[in-house]
């Protein structure tokens, strides 16, 4: 009897839910009780106001209710509501352990058959968010699968390619979300439809760096649907932090406009008013005549002083504009909130924009690392892209400082407001043009090399050119760096040439072609001072290498040999990363020729097991399976002719092991 009590329960609910009681009937098709129905009424009655909580965003006290609900539910019915609500305060509290909860409970429940038909679709979707927050991705697919093929309407159709747009934007696969998704959007004639859809193509968007489509969007949703948003503050929240962090404030303010218009409850049109005056605050900074748009707010937030959440905040916040309009000095507001990082922080910025306005740069200077610790969201609210932006205010001053302390960064960040002249000024000084290209190597930077390039362009000191050479290789500039050299020539100083001749060989190497690297080592070879002269700088190993190879093709093997053992050297001497053993192949090729068979091993057995520093660390040379092919094979050869026969099979498996291998040393290793 129960079970078609229950059954025509659920039949009624299926026509008309919002007024399903006038259909309680038993099987004699007389009227329920009146206990009974108003059990029923009742019930779902405390799950519509918990709905309602959610909506408000009130997810902690909606948990606990719905879970007081679950215990006490007797009207068998709504259980499957109960659990998905449920499931859905779960998500809606973002955590990760209340998602695996989540998930739990709403399996546990389809595979009991307690989550009714009606409930499936709306099950599935809330899955595949679940499964996305706990980085189930390969799991939610199934359920966005079930979503596309276990209903036939059109709409759970889009519900499921939504679904899939979810999970290729958790596997960061934007393009094809948003390909997804825009098709959907152009289809579907369903408002509300088209609005979830357009919700999750702005999302994909903004993570394509696509902003311009994501604000084009969201104009239009806004136009077409706001009560989408309005109607739920929790979404509309939630859409308004999005378009916060994203610059799109004025949409924000739309929105929340709106749930102002609708909202009903002291407590929401109070948190609405607070969020809305926050919203005008970050746009002040940029726009001033917002500002008293927020005052006004705030003002209005602080008549009720009794069980006021938002009295301390927006008396501070209306601290914040009293001081910024200059009628209350930084360091009382400092004092005032002094257990307040942020309005410390917020009183620190206004004392550097009176300083700028005092010109008090010394001040400025002083506290450079102090002001540096202001929050760029700091900065921003006060109307400045950041912090670089400010002290661009102070440009020459700076730069002297900087140059005197040798504070690179921070000089090339101010170095793109400095003149011509203020900077030719600055170059007479001979220190002070020392610690500028000193800077300029530490740190190159494209718009101090270029301004630097150009007010030194009718210099006659070699050792100008031969800075900015250096600088404009660091940039690759290579033309550039050729035609300081050249400079250097026409000047003809034989210190800075030699100085100046490692430079040179990166600049011709650069050209990638054979008449300009024998060009060079002619010009080598006619000051073979140079090369003695640069045996300490790194850049030897690299000439090195070239001059050998250079060597061979001139036909002049013993220099080539001295040469390759002088790389050899250098490279050890230095602790130089360079991963291929080819100084050792080389040289053991040699040994071979001269019948030192345990010298060449010694060459390759170092081939094999040499160290590099990294980062302060030692680690293992990192060789090609090329490479290690040819160690192997030239290493059994040897021990082969010494009869060592364990050792030649040992190489030989070795080489024989290695995988995804083509060279010729493999074959030949193969074959044996």
């Amino acid at each position: 009897m129960k079970k078609i009590f229950i059954l025509l329960l659920s039949i009624s609910f299926l026509y008309a839910k919002e007024d399903f009681y006038y259909s309680f009937i038993t099987p004699d098709l007389t009227q329920i009780s009146e206990s009974k129905k108003r059990e029923i009424l009742n019930a779902n009655a405390a799950l519509e106001d918990i709905k309602i909580l959610v909506k408000e965003g009130q997810m902690n006290l909606a948990y606990k209710q719905i879970l007081t609900f679950r215990n006490s539910n007797k009207v068998e019915l709504l259980n499957s509501e109960a659990i998905l609500l449920h499931s859905e305060i779960l998500y809606k509290m973002e955590t990760k352990v209340k998602a695996v909860e989540a998930v739990d409970l709403l399996e546990k429940a389809i595979h009991d058959s307690r989550i009714t038909k009606d409930d499936l679709l709306e099950a599935y979707k809330l899955l595949v968010l679940l499964k996305i927050r706990v980085n189930k991705a390969n799991e939610a697919q199934y359920y966005a699968n079930a979503i596309l093929h276990g209903f036939d309407d059109p709409t759970s159709k889009v519900y499921g390619k939504i679904a899939q747009a979810q999970i290729h934007v958790k596997r960061r696969d934007y393009t094809k979300a948003i390909k997804l998704l825009k098709k959907e959007l152009i289809e579907t004639n369903n408002l509300e439809v088209a609005t979830i859809v357009a919700d999750e193509l702005y999302d994909a968007y903004i993570l394509n760096d696509e902003n311009e489509k994501a604000y084009e969007l969201v104009d239009k949703v806004l136009g077409k649907n706001i009560d989408y948003y309005a109607n739920d503050s929790y979404k509309a929240l939630i859409k308004v932090n999005k378009l916060l962090d994203n610059g799109m404030d004025k949409f924000a303010i739309k929105i929340i406009q709106r749930l102002l218009e609708k909202a009903s409850v002291t407590d929401s049109i109070d948190n609405f008013k607070f969020i809305l005056a926050n919203t005008y605050m970050k746009l002040a900074g940029f726009e001033p005549e917002y500002m008293p748009e927020a005052k006004n707010i705030y003002e209005d937030l602080l008549k009720v002083r009794e069980g006021n959440p938002y009295f301390k905040r927006s008396k501070m916040y209306l601290d914040e504009i009293i001081m910024r309009e200059g009628k209350f000095d930084p360091q009382m507001i400092a004092s005032k909130y002094s257990a307040s990082e942020t309005m410390q922080q917020k009183a620190m910025m206004q004392e550097l924009l009176n300083a700028i306005e005092d010109q008090k740069y010394e001040q400025i200077i002083r506290m450079k690392k102090i002001y540096y610790g202001i929050a760029e969201r700091i900065v921003n609210r006060f109307g400045y892209k950041s912090m670089d932006d400010i002290y661009s205010m102070v440009n020459f001053k700076l730069i002297e400082y900087y140059l005197s302390a040798k504070q690179c960064t921070e000089l090339n960040k101010v170095m793109k407001g400095v003149s011509n002249d203020a900077l030719m000024l600055l170059i007479e000084n001979k220190k002070a043009t020392e610690n500028l290209f000193a800077c300029m190597q530490e740190e190159p930077k494209l718009s101090t090399y270029t301004i630097a390039k150009s007010v030194f362009s009718r210099s006659r000191n070699a050792e100008v050119y031969f800075n900015l050479e250096k600088v404009a290789l660091l940039l690759k500039k290579y033309t550039d760096a050729e035609a300081f050299s050249q400079k250097l020539d026409m000047l003809g100083d034989p210190e800075i040439l030699s100085k100046e001749f490692l430079y040179r060989f990166l600049i011709y190497g650069e050209k990638n072609s054979s008449f300009a690297m024998e060009k060079f080592f002619k010009y080598a070879r006619e000051n073979r001072e140079f090369m003695s002269n640069n045996e300490n700088n790194p850049l030897i190993i690299d000439f090195y290498y070239q001059y050998y190879l250079y060597l061979l093709k001139q036909k002049e093997e013993a220099e080539a040999i001295s040469v390759l053992l002088k790389l050899f050297d250098k490279q050890n001497e230095m602790k130089a990363r360079v991963y291929s053993p080819f100084v050792e192949i080389e040289l053991a090729k040699y040994e071979k020729l001269d019948d030192n068979y345990d010298k060449a091993l010694e060459y390759l057995q170092k081939g094999l097991n040499i160290k590099r520093e990294m980062d302060g660390l030692t680690v293992d040379r990192k060789i090609k399976k090329e490479d290690l092919a040819q160690i192997y094979y030239e290493m059994a050869k040897i021990y082969e002719y010494q009869n060592k026969e364990n050792k030649y099979k040992t190489m030989i498996k070795k080489c024989k092991n290695l995988k995804d291998v083509d060279s010729y040393y493999k074959k030949m290793c193969d074959r044996l």
